[in-house]
């Protein structure tokens, strides 16, 4: 496919630069008008501009990170140590989200909604524009690759913005928009959440059948695959997330197709071969200083860090001096506002390759990460979508849910990471998922979706206020943006998610 970065329909500018209109534009589904393609060659241009917006750091960035960050696992900084917190997801750690786009620090719900609204458009747009056309080279992939966007987005969107499908399948969901912007597809109401699954599963099964199985920058089949599995586990489809977990990872379960211990502690920075999807953060297709692994990473290593690994404050210091740079390996800087407890830290064994929290300055504000690193300067990297560690930890799940045991599955995998074979049990396949997938943005959708607490009391370096929440809280989904509460002429203040509500 001929890659052309679609600039004009994305916002390059930092966060702190743009202005309000920037950050919540009206309506929040336009790209622009409505667009006519004549050729795979010019709706390829768009396409681009559609996955631009999947991995647009006001979407991807906020997202994932405040997925971990509402968890009891990752903490902010608080801003007392050294380390000015930015006001970035600190609103998500805190539980303080509002729908309100002003002041930005608040509403991160407006940017995230606006962002994968404009990536729908540009799929819907492609396909109302293509579908009938002319048959030629690459158009069957194209159709597939803004099916899958689509589909992607809305299982995103869904699980963001609504309860888990576990928890009331009937419950309101987002608004499905199947038509390019225009005065019908502008007012529409919440389709259900069971609704927005079956189109999600409908366009990402498209996508499975219809993107050609290259690049994994783009769609694929397998990436397809996993997002399907994914979105059936959340609806406790045992059989359909097996299947398809086991169709992602090309039906191999014996560690094989697994990264290498070495990879691992790589950084993650650069796709390998498990990784089945993932969006590159450069300077040209996104503010990288905004990327996702500038808010995770430090360094690797403080030389001055003691065999408990503290290490000492004043070494940040050399972070920005030229001749002292050889005190840190890798001094990259970034925004560096997430941590780590130390209970999840020691959670992991010595040999187990995942263990990568090289060092803390201060233990009430946690540990740094070096699993996400940066190639040339701070968040020009890429990160992964897809990755077949997940398919192994959905194909255990589902093992241990229909026969009672996903011992065999879930033992590959921990022996592909240098960690001892536990038991199959949900337990241990549930702590699996958070020492294998912490910082890609699931723990949050797990508490949703296996109606767990958010219990915050063991770990001292957690100071906000929410320290616990019950199973199934409303305070875990997002609210609906005031933009579209405003212009939606559909919705009316009941449509609001439960803990917004205006009394």
């Amino acid at each position: 496919m001929k890659k052309i970065v679609y600039i004009a329909s994305i916002a390059l500018l930092g966060l702190f630069s743009c202005s309000k209109e920037t950050l919540s534009p009206v309506p929040s589904n336009a790209v622009s008008d409505v667009q006519i393609f004549t050729s795979v060659e010019a709706a390829s241009t768009a396409l681009n501009s559609g996955m631009a917006y999947i991995g647009h750091y006001q979407s991807l960035t906020l997202g994932t990170i405040m997925a971990e960050v509402m968890g009891e696992d990752a903490a902010m900084t608080s801003g007392s140590y050294g380390f000015p917190t930015y006001n970035w997801n600190l609103y998500s750690y805190t539980y303080s989200q509002v729908p309100e786009s002003d002041p930005w620090w608040f509403g991160y719900s407006n940017y995230i909604w606006a962002a994968d609204y404009k990536a729908v458009d540009v799929a819907n747009n492609i396909i109302a524009s293509m579908t009938d056309a002319e048959e030629e080279t690459g158009k069957e992939n194209l159709l597939g690759q803004a099916h899958a966007i689509r589909g992607y987005v809305y299982l995103r969107l869904v699980r963001l913005f609504a309860s888990a499908y576990s928890t009331n399948p009937d419950a309101p969901g987002v608004v499905l928009r199947l038509e390019p912007a225009n005065a019908a597809s502008d007012h529409l109401g919440r389709a259900s959440v069971k609704e927005v699954y079956k189109q999600a599963l409908e366009d990402l099964d498209y996508g499975r059948q219809h993107c050609d199985a290259g690049s994994t920058d783009f769609f694929t089949p397998q990436s397809c695959a996993l997002f399907m599995a994914r979105a059936y586990l959340e609806m406790q489809d045992w059989t359909n997330a097996g299947k398809y977990a086991a169709e992602a990872a090309g039906n191999v379960f014996d560690g094989s197709n697994l990264m290498s211990k070495a990879e691992w502690q790589s950084g993650f920075k650069d796709h390998n071969a498990e990784w089945l999807m993932y969006f590159n953060f450069t300077p040209t297709t996104s503010n990288y200083y905004a990327s996702i692994p500038s808010f995770y990473y430090l360094a690797n290593e403080a030389y001055s860090a003691d065999e408990n690994g503290k290490a000492n404050i004043d070494d940040t210091a050399y972070l920005d001096s030229a001749e002292e740079s050889d005190y840190f390996d890798d001094p990259l800087y970034g925004y560096s506002t997430v941590r780590w407890t130390k209970r999840f830290r020691d959670s992991f064994e010595d040999g187990d390759c995942r263990k990568m929290f090289p060092f803390y300055y201060f233990e009430e504000d946690g540990w740094f990460t070096s699993k996400f690193s940066h190639r040339n300067v701070v968040g020009d990297a890429e990160f992964p979508l897809a990755r077949i560690a997940e398919a192994y930890l959905i194909k255990a799940e589902c093992d241990a849910q229909n026969n009672g045991n996903g011992k065999a599955v879930l033992n590959a995998l921990q022996t592909a990471r240098g960690a001892s074979a536990t038991d199959g049990s949900l337990a241990s396949i549930y702590q699996e998922r958070r020492k294998e997938l912490y910082g890609e943005g699931f723990r949050l959708h797990d508490i949703k979706r296996l109606h767990q607490a958010l219990d915050r009391t063991a770990d001292p370096e957690h100071w906000a206020t929410v320290k616990t929440l019950p199973a199934d809280s409303p305070r875990f989904m997002l609210p609906i943006p005031e933009v579209e509460m405003l212009y939606n002429k559909a919705l009316t203040g009941a449509d609001q998610n439960d803990y917004w509500k205006k009394q």
